[in-house]
C-alpha cells in the first residue's frame, strides 16, 4: 500500500511587482491627481493675475477741438479720417480688464500755423491725438493710440440764403388757364464750408408735366443747387453742404377761362350818338376762374362815368383811361406782351362836331314841385342861355325852342328870399337827336309870403 506524501509545507504565493503604468487605469488616483492639477492651476493664475499686462479698449470717440487762434478766425473741422481709436493701457489686469471707452477722453486740436486758405476748397491737415484717463483707477497707464494722428479738412463756416426758383414745365388744356406755381417755401439756407458754399449760384424745383393740365396739379420736389456756370451740384456730401430744407410742395392752382365784353356808363348821351364813335381798347378782356363764378359773369361795366356835358368837342375826341375793375373770385389774365392789361382806354370821335350857344324861351322853362301854403315862388330870370353841342349839320339849325328846362324844387326849404336852383336843360324833338347840353345851369328863384294859399305842391311855368 502506497501512501501519497503530504508535502511538508505548502508552497508560498509568488509576489507581484509595482507598476507605475498601472496607476492610470485605477479611478481613485486619477481623481486625486486631476484635484490636485487643478488646484496648482488656480495657484498660478491666482499669482498672474496679479501682475501686470496689456490691454485694448476699442472706439473710443475723438472730440475734435479748435485752437483759440482758430475759433477766433471762424475755423470749423468739416471731416475727419478718423472718428475713434484703439487704445492700449498697462497694468493691474484687475483694473484694466474693466475699462471701457466711457474711461477715456480723446481729444485732437486743430492749431494750423496760418488760418489763410485758399479759397476754392478745404484745408487739410494731420493733428496729433492725445488721450487721457477720466476714471479714478489709477493703476494703469496709456501705452498708445491707434491711430496715433487724425487728418482732418477744415475751412470758415458759411450761410447763405437763396430763393427757390421756380423751373415747373406745364401747358394748361383747351378752355383753361394755369396760374403761377405755389411753393410751400419760398427760401433755402445752404451752409458748410465757405470754399463750397461760394460755388453756389442759385436753387430751384425742377420738374415737367407731359400732359395738359385740367385741374390743380401738386407734387413734392428736391431743391436742386448750381454754380456759376449753370451746372447742377450733385455730389453735395462731398463739398460738405447742408440745406435746412431738401424738397417743397409745389401746387399749380387751374382754373377756367373765359372773354367778357367792356361796357362803359354813360351820362347825358344822346340817344341817336353812334356807337361807332366810341373805341373800347381792350373790347374784352380774359378772366379766369371757377366755371360757377365765371358762369355769372356776362360783362364787365367800367367804374367811371363820362359824361357828354363835360365833353370839348374843339379837341375832336375826348380819351379817357379807365381803371378796368376785376370781379371777385376771378383774375384778369389779359396780358399785353409781359404786362397784364388794367386799363382800357375810352375814346370819343367828335370829330365833325361842333357847339353852339342858344337861348331857352321863357315857355321852355318850367318850375317844379314849387312850395305852397306860406310862400310864392317866381322864377327871376324869364330866358336862359345854354350851349349846345352835336352833328354841325343839326347844330346849325337848333334853337332854344328844341331845348327845355326844368327848376325841381323838391329839395329847396320854403322860407322867403331867392335861391339858385339846378335846373335839368334837354334837347328834344329830332331837329336835336344827336345833340346834348354842354355844362350845368341854375335858375334864381324868389319865394315871398302869401296867405291863403293852397297847401299842395304845384307845377309853374313862367308867366308873361
Amino acid at each position: 500500500m502506497n501512501l501519497k506524501k503530504e508535502p511538508e509545507e505548502r508552497e508560498a504565493p509568488k509576489k507581484r511587482k509595482f507598476r507605475l503604468g498601472e496607476l492610470v487605469y485605477r479611478n481613485g488616483f486619477v481623481l486625486a491627481a486631476s484635484f490636485a492639477a487643478a488646484l496648482v492651476c488656480w495657484f498660478v493664475m491666482a499669482k498672474d493675475s496679479e501682475l501686470d499686462g496689456t490691454q485694448m479698449i476699442y472706439d473710443v470717440p475723438i472730440n475734435v477741438t479748435l485752437s483759440p487762434q482758430a475759433d477766433a478766425d471762424g475755423l470749423r473741422v468739416f471731416n475727419t479720417s478718423y472718428s475713434t481709436v484703439d487704445i492700449e493701457v498697462s497694468g493691474s489686469s484687475l483694473i484694466t480688464s474693466k475699462l471701457t471707452a466711457e474711461d477715456f477722453q480723446v481729444t485732437a486740436q486743430l492749431n494750423p500755423t496760418s488760418t489763410k486758405l485758399a479759397g476754392n476748397t478745404t484745408e487739410k491737415m494731420a493733428v496729433q491725438v492725445r488721450a487721457i484717463k477720466k476714471s479714478a483707477a489709477t493703476d494703469y497707464e496709456v501705452v498708445s493710440t491707434n491711430p496715433d494722428e487724425i487728418a482732418v479738412e477744415y475751412d470758415r463756416y458759411k450761410e447763405i440764403t437763396l430763393n427757390i426758383e421756380n423751373e415747373v414745365e406745364f401747358t394748361a388744356g383747351t378752355g383753361f388757364y394755369p396760374g403761377t406755381p405755389v411753393l410751400s417755401e419760398e427760401k433755402v439756407n445752404i451752409s458748410g464750408p465757405e470754399s463750397a458754399v461760394n460755388k453756389v449760384k442759385r436753387a430751384a424745383v425742377k420738374h415737367s408735366f407731359s400732359d395738359p393740365l385740367r385741374d390743380n396739379a401738386s407734387f413734392s420736389g428736391p431743391i436742386i443747387l448750381y454754380d456759376e456756370n449753370g451746372q447742377e451740384i450733385i455730389d453735395k456730401a462731398s463739398l460738405y453742404l447742408s440745406q435746412d430744407l431738401e424738397e417743397v410742395e409745389v401746387t399749380i392752382p387751374v382754373m377756367a377761362r373765359k372773354t367778357v365784353p367792356l361796357v362803359v356808363s354813360w351820362a347825358h348821351r344822346p340817344q341817336n350818338f353812334s356807337d361807332s364813335r366810341i373805341s373800347i381798347q381792350p373790347e374784352n378782356i380774359e378772366l379766369a376762374g371757377t366755371g360757377e363764378t365765371l358762369g355769372g359773369i356776362t360783362e364787365i361795366r367800367l367804374d367811371t362815368v363820362i359824361d357828354f356835358a363835360e365833353l370839348d368837342v374843339n379837341q375832336r375826341s375826348a380819351t379817357y383811361t379807365v381803371e378796368i375793375p376785376v370781379p371777385a373770385g376771378t383774375r384778369n389774365i389779359t396780358n399785353s406782351g409781359t404786362n397784364t392789361v388794367s386799363q382800357a382806354t375810352v375814346t370819343v370821335n367828335l370829330s365833325g362836331y361842333r357847339q353852339a350857344t342858344v337861348t331857352v324861351p321863357e315857355s321852355n322853362i318850367q318850375l317844379l314841385n314849387a312850395p305852397s301854403g306860406t310862400v310864392n315862388a317866381e322864377l327871376i330870370t324869364k330866358t336862359l342861355d345854354v350851349v349846345v353841342a352835336g352833328p354841325e349839320a343839326q347844330i346849325n339849325r337848333l334853337t332854344g325852342d328844341s331845348v327845355t328846362v326844368q327848376a325841381d324844387m323838391s329839395n329847396i326849404q320854403a322860407r322867403p328870399g331867392s335861391v339858385d336852383v339846378p335846373v335839368t336843360v334837354s334837347v328834344t324833338g329830332t331837329s336835336g337827336e344827336a345833340c346834348w347840353v354842354v355844362g350845368t345851369y341854375t335858375m334864381t328863384v324868389t319865394m315871398r309870403a302869401e296867405s291863403g294859399a293852397s297847401s299842395a305842391p304845384r307845377q309853374t311855368s313862367l308867366s308873361p
